[in-house]
């Protein structure tokens, strides 16, 4: 008997390829359909519409299962397109021949949209709470005002290139970015405010973390040209007033839809 249902068994694997997983009892019965889940003691088998209700089967009472045998599914460029927020802190070095700024920290928050498995576009907030260096002047002709303390922040759009999207095996996605910011310079407890205009560049890296969220680590290089000022409740021009910003940043990017 036993040697039997050996046999039958053999016979079923051997069959021609299935389109349904089988079921062999220990008592000879054959169940067909799809194996929907399995528990330390059971399985699931659906098997519509011969079968309409699933139909839970005890693991002590089979003697094997012959598995259909599945192509490996491929991940459709559908599925890399999706929206994304994120949070990061920031630590940037300064240069410029008008500000001597010490290295300062600095949050950022931002959204964006995968509209290609090759490219991301959104746009993002940053803050520098806090700015110090040699004393900086300003005058109308009138009044002289330096200011020896300030707070940055800068917003507008970027966008981010993935040159290596069709490696889905890597586990890492690098990424190229740039983009445009309008940004202040604030002068703490003065009322005043430098405006101006900054790009940026730079290139990172995409690590997942623990699913939806990913670390977003990279290396950033902002140029502003700051071209007007609110001085004494009025407004006037700048000519020359740059300020160059070489940041790393660390992050986590926390993907849904």
């Amino acid at each position: 008997m036993t040697q039997r249902r050996l046999i039958l068994a053999l016979v079923v694997a051997l069959a021609s390829p299935a389109r349904a997983d089988k079921v062999i009892m220990k008592d000879g019965k054959i169940y067909q359909g799809h194996i929907m889940g399995e528990t330390q003691r059971s399985l699931l088998l659906s098997n519509p519409p011969l079968d309409p209700k699933p139909r839970f089967i005890e693991l002590k009472d089979i003697m094997t299962i012959v598995r259909e045998s599945r192509p490996e599914e491929k991940p459709s460029l559908e599925e890399r397109r999706f929206a994304s927020m994120s949070a990061a802190v920031a630590g940037s070095v300064f240069s410029s021949r008008t500000f001597s700024f010490s290295p300062a920290p600095s949050l950022s928050f931002g959204g964006a949209f995968r509209v290609h498995p090759a490219a991301e576009v959104g746009g993002e907030f940053q803050l520098t709470p806090s700015l110090s260096g040699p004393s900086f002047s300003v005058t109308d002709g009138r009044t002289v005002r330096g200011y020896e303390s300030f707070y940055a922040y800068d917003g507008g759009f970027s966008a981010k290139f993935f040159p290596f999207f069709t490696f889905n095996y890597w586990r890492a996605e690098p990424y190229l970015m740039t983009g445009f910011h309008w940004s202040r310079l604030v002068p703490k407890a003065s009322g005043d405010a430098l405006k101006g205009k900054s790009l940026l560049g730079g290139a990172g890296v995409m690590i997942p973390w623990w699913k939806p969220l990913y670390w977003d680590l990279r290396f950033t290089y902002e140029h502003t040209t700051y071209d007007s000022i609110n001085f004494l409740g009025g407004e006037g021009d700048l000519s020359g007033v740059t300020l160059s910003r070489y940041s790393f940043t660390t992050g986590l990017s926390y993907r849904f839809l």
